[in-house]
Parts: C-alpha cells; structure tokens; sequence
C-alpha cells in the first residue's frame, strides 16, 4: 500500500471519528439541560461529553496535516519539503494541547492551554479563509479549486466551532448557580436558551463537513 492511499484511509477514519463523538456530545447536552435530573446526574452527563468531546478534537487537529499531505501528493498543494513538515509538526503540537488541555481542564494550566487553543483556531481561521479564499477567487496560490474551496470551508468550520464554545460557556455560568444557588427557572431558561441556539450551530458545521465530503468526492474546479 502506498503512503498516499494510507494517508486517504487515515482521513477517512479522522472524518468518521469526529463526527461520530460529536453526535454523541450533541444527544448528551440534552441531559445536561434537562431541568428535571438532579444536578449529580446532569453534571456526570457533562462530564461524560468532555470525554467524548476529545476524540473529536483529535481528529479535528490532525485533519488539516493529513488532508494537506494527499493534496500535496495530489499536486494540488504548494508546500512541500520544509514547509509541509511545518504543517505536520505545528499540528502535532496543536494536538499535543489539546490532549493536554483535556488532562488539565478545571486547573489553571488547563486554562492557559485552553487560552493558547482559542488563539490558534482564530489565527487558522484568518489564514485558512484568507489563502483558501484569495485562492478560490483568482486560481492563484493552491492550483486545484477544490483544495481552495476545502481550506475555505475548514475555516469557516473553525469559526462555527469558536462560536460553539462561545454560546457554551453559559453552561459552566449555569452550574455554579446551580451550585451556589439551586435549581430555579431563571438556571433552566440559562440552559434551555444556549441548547437551543447550540443545536443550530451543530447543524451548521454538520452542513459543513457534508459540504467539505462533497467537495472531496467531485473535486470541482
């Protein structure tokens, strides 16, 4: 088997696992918002999805490596040599954060870590949308569109995934006043308004990731 078909495999496999534990954390935040479990029984739920939720960041962090690689074997990606070991060590480390982030999540460290993440997402969505888009627009830069039009959905994916996070730090707001002060509708409304706007949102990356499959498989442009 060659490197490149290896490679394919291993994309596909990203692919499958991150959207497969992200179903998953999607049906548990609707026992975390459930006002009528005790608060022991929602938060195992929560803690449940942190765990689910790595698999789909490690995936998340190794797709862009592994899909610039068969691009590059592809002849649809520029960088290679130096550049593409660039790629592949600056997303190992993004993993090596996040894993660590998951370890140390609740404790200082793991907050910096979390800090440092959210910048790297924010840095990756300027450079993704701005060279995948630049490149779509005027077929300069990256030589085959779909590679272009792909780089520019990962980067909108990213941004999806930063408002996510944003709309669910209501929930860590919603256990301390459950902690502190009880149930009460005010807490229910808290988790019921950020359920709802997440569901959305998960749609909308799920309508991504469909689009970044199709993209894949036709190849336009």
């Amino acid at each position: 088997m060659s490197i490149y078909k290896a490679l394919v495999i291993v994309h596909v496999i990203l692919f499958a696992y991150w959207l497969g534990a992200d179903w998953g954390v999607y049906v548990n935040s609707r026992y975390v918002a459930d006002g009528k479990l005790s608060l022991e029984e929602r938060y195992r739920f929560l803690l449940a999805s942190f765990r689910i939720d790595l698999m789909p960041r490690i995936a998340f962090t190794l797709l862009p490596a592994v899909g610039l690689q068969i691009a590059s074997f592809y002849g649809a990606w520029p960088a290679t040599g130096p550049l593409m070991i660039g790629v592949w060590i600056g997303s190992l480390l993004w993993l090596a954060m996040n894993v660590a982030g998951y370890r140390l999540r609740g404790t200082p460290r793991g907050e910096q870590l979390r800090q440092v993440d959210q910048w790297v997402r924010i840095v990756l969505v300027v450079v993704c949308i701005g060279i995948g888009g630049f490149a779509s627009l005027t077929g300069q830069l990256i030589p085959v569109r779909f590679v272009a039009f792909k780089l520019t959905v990962f980067g909108v994916m990213i941004v999806i995934g930063l408002v996510l996070r944003a709309i669910m730090k209501n929930w860590a707001l919603g256990f301390r006043l459950l902690g502190s002060e009880g149930p009460s509708a005010k807490v229910d409304r808290l988790f019921e308004s950020s359920l709802a706007r997440a569901k959305v949102i998960a749609w909308g990356m799920w309508s991504m990731s469909g689009l970044m499959a199709f993209l894949g498989i036709v190849q336009p442009g």
